[in-house]
């Protein structure tokens, strides 16, 4: 069982923290997590005010590969007050460090679809099944397994909610592997 709950917590811990983020809770980490996997890369921009208007003034790409490039707007660097660049960039880094957090929000909502969906489904079957069962006599129960096949669809939803999750493991390896540009990561 404490196998089971460990990274349950874990993942509800980091959903929390995705969801409590300046960036816009579960749906930008969704969202930062689908422009991880779709481009390769997360681009976080901030804009402040400089003499031309606001102006994207901090752009920084994290790609997959570990690859990380942040370009300053020169002007803006040169002209603002050090408290504004201080402010300004602590922002930024806070939103890209949020940013990169919304991928593991993003599985931990994978993992727990599938394991609710496996939970739930166990028990609705159990209970079916065993209220059913105990109503009977013990010698007829294979008999009404068989010929009542959905006491045994919950059982169905759980085999479901584990192939569920191996498409998914699988298909997320893929899109990381693609990303790195054919290298394989170390297990």
């Amino acid at each position: 069982m404490a196998a089971f709950l460990s990274p349950t917590i874990a993942d509800i811990q980091a959903l929390r923290a995705s969801w409590a983020t300046v960036r816009g809770g579960w749906g930008a980490a969704r969202s930062d997590a689908r422009q991880l996997l779709a481009h390769r890369r997360i681009m976080v921009e901030t804009a402040a005010a400089t003499r031309d208007g606001t102006r994207t003034v901090l752009r920084t790409r994290i790609r997959l590969s570990g690859d990380t490039q942040t370009d300053i707007l020169r002007d803006w660097f040169a002209t603002a007050s050090p408290d504004a660049v201080a402010a300004t960039t602590q922002a930024h880094f806070q939103s890209l460090a949020a940013a990169m957090g919304g991928f593991a929000a993003a599985l931990g909502m994978e993992r727990l679809a599938t394991r609710f969906t496996m939970l739930i489904g166990t028990l609705a079957s159990a209970a079916a099944t065993i209220n059913r069962l105990l109503r009977e006599d013990p010698a007829l129960w294979l008999q009404i397994l068989v010929t009542h096949w959905w006491l045994l669809s919950g059982l169905g939803f759980a085999l479901l909610a584990v192939i569920a999750r191996w498409l998914l493991r699988w298909r997320l390896r893929a899109l990381v592997r693609s990303g790195l540009g054919g290298q394989t990561l170390p297990k």
